[in-house]
């Protein structure tokens, strides 16, 4: 019997069940023939979780249905399930459909499928619905561009307006000069009339957060504890594309 820790809040408890199966081989050698009886010892495993600190919670499971739900998915949901039930919380299911290009109502349905074949029911999300939906990232625009407004006018992200091809050129330079591939922060300091004349020529633009240039980030992740030394974080997307009319 084994416990493994994955986290301060989940432990696992791993109890082997072996059983034997046994198999008949026949052989011929030559003008003999005998028979040889083979055991197989098989394992499985039974599991359960449990969790220490008490108190409601709100975990959250977002596929991208742009395919197939794939084990490292399932794994996340999973450990996302077995958290909120051992903490009276809730598994909340919302749909990241934000590449329109590539996502399907059918890999949505795929996706939903999945997930209730292995069990793992949700309380919030599509078909079920829940206080703070829409579930779909689609259907939240309008939401996200409200707050994107405001976090604008506060200062924290600016507009940018460079082109796919215009990024993955940033990305390129920065493999030749051996850098980490982020963004150097081209619109952070536009002047006002730039931004002016791209918005009147209708430029799709994303919001960006303004990260200092200078100091480093530290992170208390609940599984690796503290995380620190980050320094290249760039100029990180806070709202993907949005048409300026």
């Amino acid at each position: 019997m084994a416990t493994v820790a994955a986290a301060p809040w989940f432990r696992a408890r791993l109890i082997p069940e072996l059983k034997n199966r046994q198999s008949l081989l026949y052989c011929r050698n030559g003008h003999r023939r005998y028979r040889q009886s083979l055991c197989f010892r098989r394992r499985s495993f039974s599991i359960y979780a449990s969790a220490g600190d008490e108190g409601a919670v709100r975990v959250r499971f977002a596929p991208s249905p742009t395919g197939n739900l794939h084990v490292g998915g399932a794994r996340t949901a999973l450990f996302n399930y077995l958290y909120a039930r051992s903490k009276g919380g809730k598994f909340v299911l919302r749909i990241e459909d934000t590449d329109l290009e590539r996502s399907t109502r059918e890999s949505e349905e795929a996706v939903l499928r999945d997930l209730s074949w292995l069990g793992l029911a949700w309380d919030e999300g599509p078909g079920i619905g829940g206080n703070y939906g829409p579930y779909r990232q689609s259907e939240r625009n309008a939401l996200y561009k409200e707050f994107a407004e405001k976090l604008l006018q506060s200062g924290h992200v600016y507009r940018c307006f460079c082109s796919n091809e215009e990024l993955e050129k940033m990305k390129e330079m920065a493999k030749l000069k051996q850098l980490p591939p982020v963004y150097t922060g081209r619109w952070a300091s536009a002047t006002e009339q730039e931004v002016l004349e791209e918005l009147a020529k209708g430029t799709p633009y994303t919001y960006r957060f303004r990260v200092p240039k200078e100091g480093s980030l530290k992170i208390d992740d609940l599984i690796r504890g503290e995380i620190g030394g980050l320094t290249s974080l760039g100029q990180l997307v806070a709202s993907n594309s949005v048409n300026a009319v």
